[in-house]
């Protein structure tokens, strides 16, 4: 993979903005979809231009981007906890309602077996029919 990952090229993109070197980024994508491309380093550097109006850590940076990012930030941290929760207590929350005994009344690889069998029946009975749901509103 290291191999093959080096011997492609990089996006024209890339190249020309970050890398500075439009005429690589044309050659690049000439070869990519077998058209003569000509760099325009004018554009390149006009679309250069235009992405420093202000830096990652900036009072206008916080104004556009802050409430996004903030929103992002915490659904993610709150699918983080409900998560990883679950996968901690799990044990506890079946022993609770029902689906699988106290732990000290079977053995280990009992209760490894039947927490995996409720697991496949959440599996089964939410998120199977969840994706199908989703994907039928596609």
């Amino acid at each position: 993979t290291y191999y093959w990952r080096m011997k492609m090229p990089e996006t024209a993109r890339y190249t020309a903005l970050v890398a500075k070197n439009a005429k690589k980024a044309a050659a690049d994508m000439s070869k990519v979809l077998q058209v003569d491309l000509e760099a325009e380093q004018e554009k390149v550097e006009s679309i250069q231009r235009q992405g420093k109006d202000f830096g990652l850590f900036t009072k206008q940076f916080l104004r556009r981007h802050g409430l996004h990012l903030l929103g992002t930030t915490s659904t993610w941290f709150l699918l983080d906890i409900a998560f990883y929760s679950q996968n901690l207590f799990q044990k506890d929350i079946f022993s609770a309602i029902g689906w699988i005994p106290a732990a000290k009344t079977m053995s280990a690889l009992e209760e490894v077996y039947k927490i995996a069998r409720a697991q496949t029946l959440i599996a089964l009975c939410s998120t199977v029919p969840g994706y199908w749901f989703i994907r039928g509103l596609h």
